[in-house]
């Protein structure tokens, strides 16, 4: 902006011109020429000013400080500018729209290979009941959380260490993920081993199942696409994975869950393969709720 102002305002009086160098300067306001405010005059009057330069030189020596300010700080100012950028582009990715779920139920999520050879794939059909008790559960901690808007949780950065870092929509499709593949682990182990189910866990798997079924929202039921009988299988392997995982505690078995040195071990042995372009289309805290 190189024009020179024109107007200098004085208290209940507006002049055209320069500011001579009067008793009245120091009660004088004037416009700053790069943000439009009224400024007291004697902040640009400095000294090279009071020798007998113009105003014109006071402007230009203002300028020329600005523009020093700003390549002095630039890198910093710059380095802000990228770490508020990214701020903002990490938000938007976390809370991106994802995939549109019931469009995608036979899509193949996870990949394993069985010790003996079988392979076994895990569809967003089959990770649907976890979608929906992860979100289930995390619900009830984004209402505590904020109930005037509970989405509001979904979007908070947990920094913790290693892989426990993350948006907590994140984190919970991490969870969907790890005790899906945990509970087809443990299952193929407990047939593998002979361990089956009693009839009366069988019976407690349905009766949960169908209060599941009925608990559901309409959302939840439009998005999962679950019927009574997938939902029920769902819960049978995962209460089969949970009683041959409590049958190994029982004997002794220490490090069975996901994270734990033997469970990880066991996990590299069914080389598992996750499907990254199906699985960060789910966002977790969207699906069923919100």
């Amino acid at each position: 902006m190189d024009e020179k102002p024109v107007e200098v305002i004085e208290k209940g009086n507006r002049t055209g011109g320069a500011v001579g160098g009067s008793s009245r300067q120091a009660g004088m306001d004037r416009i700053d020429p790069f943000t439009g405010e009224a400024i007291t005059y004697h902040y640009l009057n400095r000294a090279g000013a009071r020798r007998g330069h113009t105003e014109e030189d006071a402007i230009q020596a203002s300028r020329k400080r600005r523009r020093g300010i700003f390549r002095k700080y630039r890198p910093v100012i710059m380095s802000l500018l990228f770490v508020a950028l990214a701020g903002i582009l990490l938000s938007r990715g976390a809370g991106s729209s994802g995939l549109a779920y019931q469009e995608h139920l036979q899509d193949v999520a996870v990949t394993m290979t069985v010790p003996d050879g079988a392979m076994l794939d895990l569809t967003l059909n089959d990770l649907a009941y976890y979608v929906w008790k992860v979100e289930r559960d995390g619900d009830i901690r984004a209402q505590a959380y904020d109930a005037t808007d509970p989405k509001k949780y979904w979007n908070l950065f947990l920094n913790d260490e290693g892989d426990q870092s993350g948006y907590m929509s994140d984190l919970g499709r991490k969870a969907v993920v790890d005790y899906a593949v945990r509970d087809a682990i443990y299952g193929c182990e407990a047939q593998k081993a002979g361990f089956s189910l009693t009839e009366e866990q069988e019976k407690k798997a349905v009766l949960e199942a169908d209060r599941y079924f009925l608990d559901q929202s309409p959302k939840a039921a439009e998005a999962l696409q679950l019927s009574r009988e997938e939902l029920i299988e769902s819960v049978k392997k995962e209460t089969l994975a949970r009683e041959y995982m409590l049958y190994l505690h029982d004997h002794g078995k220490q490090d069975i869950d996901v994270g734990s040195a033997g469970y990880e071990a066991l996990r590299a042995s069914y080389l598992v393969s996750e499907n990254t372009d199906i699985i960060k289309g789910i966002r977790i805290g969207y699906v069923t709720i919100n």
